[in-house]
């Protein structure tokens, strides 16, 4: 059984805005075990401010044994957490799912974008609302059987995603920004761009680099403190929130499913609190991930 085993407290270079508290949850993946803690812990904390937001940074599914659960714990988590307002930001495995199961989608870009869906472990969500013995050979006939079943809430939910949200001087993205390219044309680029045409350090749900590596100085991104996820501990041995906030961002994804750590950021003015649940991985519950 999850438990938050974790809690540490770091003053930042920005603030979100005076009214408001924000609730910041990293990448999921489908375990709802994890997700459980870190509500129940946020539905404990006492308000402290006029107004509450709750914030999913993305990645809720997929790798993990109970995706449509995490998805049907965020959608009810606003209630139980009492917040003013509940967002749901877009990962880029929900974009991966949203492109193959869109009937707007073309048909081919939705066959590739079905291929590296699966090939990224979205086979674990689709087991979750379509049985077969067999998965069908053909992609055709298989993209098919996926959107026919697709459960019409999880549909409405991906449609609801946004692409970033800000409070202040602070932005919450799934992936993050890339400093040489201008901030705000950055963020309004689609989340369905084919991803035959993706650069992903173009893009605000895949990039990584440079954004990683940057080190902004004290005017941030273009004015911004930058709250994200994506790459699980920065892809690095000893991720440090510290140096993560010197460099004007923190990364709450702390990859849930080989660590069994997640994480959430609680906001209120300039300091944030850092809360890590911890369970089992993935290889002990021994669930499948594709």
């Amino acid at each position: 059984m999850a438990a938050v085993v974790e809690r540490e407290t770091f003053a930042l270079p920005r603030s979100v805005a005076a009214d408001t508290e924000v609730f910041a949850i990293g990448d999921i993946h489908g375990r709802t075990d994890l997700l459980h803690a870190l509500i129940d812990e946020a539905a404990r904390e006492p308000r402290r401010r006029q107004k509450r937001a709750l914030v999913f940074l993305g990645d809720l599914i997929d790798r993990g044994p109970d995706s449509l659960g995490t998805v049907d714990l965020a959608l009810a988590a606003g209630a139980r957490v009492g917040a003013s307002e509940a967002i749901g930001l877009m990962g880029n495995h929900e974009t991966m799912m949203r492109l193959a199961l869109d009937p707007r989608t073309p048909w081919d870009a939705a066959l590739a974008a079905l291929a590296n869906w699966l090939r990224n472990g979205g086979g674990a969500v689709v087991r979750q609302f379509l049985n077969f013995e067999v998965r069908p050979i053909d992609p055709e006939e298989l993209l098919t059987m996926i959107r026919v079943a697709l459960p019409e809430r999880i549909r409405a939910w991906l449609e609801g995603l946004r692409a970033n949200w800000r409070s202040d001087a602070v932005l919450f993205v799934h992936a993050g920004v890339n400093p040489t390219v201008d901030l705000e044309r950055f963020l309004a680029l689609p989340w369905n761009t084919p991803l035959d045409q993706m650069e992903e350090d173009r893009h605000w749900a895949w990039v990584r680099w440079p954004f990683l590596d940057a080190s902004p100085g004290p005017g941030g991104f273009s004015g911004y403190f930058v709250v994200h996820g994506h790459t699980p501990n920065d892809a690095r041995p000893n991720p440090s929130h510290e140096a993560q906030i010197r460099d004007f961002r923190l990364n709450l994804d702390a990859g849930s499913g080989k660590t069994g750590l997640a994480k959430m950021g609680v906001f209120r003015g300039s300091e944030v609190k850092v809360l890590t649940a911890l369970g089992p991985t993935n290889a002990m519950l021994g669930r499948a991930h594709g």
